[in-house]
């Protein structure tokens, strides 16, 4: 049974890297004493590793980190079709992974996901008995105790408390959440920015997804429905207001999502694939230049809006490719840029990455992950 003090070391580990016992005190503000015992039983639970000596003034330490092995996670995403599951270490790193159709049956849905997290669980052998819980991201809203999931559109899903039922079936406590919030927690914990106290997260799927880390914490909003921008109206009106599924018309997902590309682009009897119409882009077809340049530049102005609006340190936008290096991210970047208000200070960054299907699923191993590091929900 862990502590309050061994937790907190777990956390200033996992989020400013390995120290030693004497920068742990300082950080902590807690007696050299005392933190030599509590890492003497984090070393000897094998949930702490002593790493190269560190040297400076006086005597050479020993610098600490945390074990990637002292625990393993299983994540879920049933973001799309099939669904993925992934079994991740302590540092996020994936090791194994599992695919499986995704079946809107609740009951069928739960007890496959339980038997192919049987399977999962076979993969991690001899410490098996380290494996510590599972996180499930799914598109649609979850209650704030992350077991229920209060509606999802693509299931048919409402107050499913899918969470507990897992948990049930596999023995291992159960974590759900929205797949843009398990997103941008997966890369708050394991990612480049962990740590960092404010920015955001956009992906560009079929859908379009968001979130947010302000202050340290996830925004979460009054029913959990921050960082929705994909409902965010960007055609107010006229015939390039296209109706959305959500009920409402001219909504950012109508305009720049993959779904949205590639039914413009049939419209147009063009290629409905994101790289072969930004080849046909870089080739020259007006056509294919025109649907590409307003989508990236719908997708821009919602990045300007969401700027002007939380001032975060960096957006991390994730999209195919093809897309981020054709028209498509040129025409994003330039409307940020010209749509926002320069500040004294630091600017906001505009990151880039590449949309990976594994993304959400380790999102939703580090929902799981959070309660062993931190001994709670932290965000």
């Amino acid at each position: 049974m862990l502590s309050a003090g061994h937790y907190q070391i777990l956390s200033t580990l996992s989020r400013e890297g390995s120290k030693s016992r004497t920068e742990l005190s300082q950080l902590l503000s807690v007696s050299k004493a005392t933190i030599s015992g509590l890492v003497r039983d984090l070393l000897d639970q094998g949930i702490l590793c002593e790493q190269e000596l560190v040297f400076g003034v006086g005597r050479p330490s020993v610098s600490l980190a945390v074990r990637a092995d002292a625990a393993w996670f299983i994540g879920i995403s049933m973001q799309d079709d099939p669904v993925v599951l992934v079994l991740t270490d302590l540092h996020g790193t994936v090791h194994a992974r599992l695919e499986l159709p995704r079946l809107t049956n609740t009951d069928d849905c739960v007890a496959a996901l339980a038997d192919t997290v049987h399977r999962l669980r076979q993969t991690v052998g001899a410490t098996k008995d380290r494996l510590s819980g599972i996180g499930i991201a799914l598109p649609g809203f979850v209650s704030r105790d992350r077991r229920t999931c209060v509606a999802c559109t693509a299931l048919g899903w409402r107050n499913i408390n899918i969470g507990s039922a897992m948990a049930e079936l596999t023995g291992l406590p159960t974590w759900v959440e929205n797949d843009a919030k398990a997103l941008i927690l997966g890369e708050e914990l394991f990612g480049p920015l962990r740590g960092s106290p404010d920015f955001s997260m956009v992906f560009v799927s079929h859908g379009i997804g968001c979130a947010h880390i302000v202050n340290g914490r996830l925004l979460w909003g009054n029913s959990g429905g921050a960082g929705e921008i994909s409902h965010a109206p960007v055609t107010i009106e006229g015939a390039d207001a296209l109706p959305c599924r959500c009920g409402n018309k001219g909504c950012l997902e109508t305009v720049a999502s993959l779904l949205a590309i590639s039914n413009s682009a049939r419209r147009q009897g063009l290629p409905e694939g994101a790289h072969e119409l930004t080849a046909l882009a870089t080739n020259g077809n007006l056509e294919a230049v025109a649907i590409l340049h307003r989508a990236g530049s719908a997708m821009g102005l919602a990045t300007a809006q969401l700027i002007q609006m939380l001032d975060p340190s960096h957006v991390v936008v994730m999209l195919d490719t093809s897309l981020r290096n054709g028209v498509y991210g040129h025409a994003l970047l330039h409307e940020a840029e010209s749509h926002t208000l320069h500040r004294a200070g630091t600017r906001t960054m505009i990151h880039f990455r590449d949309f990976k299907p594994d993304s959400f699923a380790k999102g939703a191993a580090s929902l799981a992950a959070r309660y062993f590091i931190f001994g709670h929900d932290d965000v």
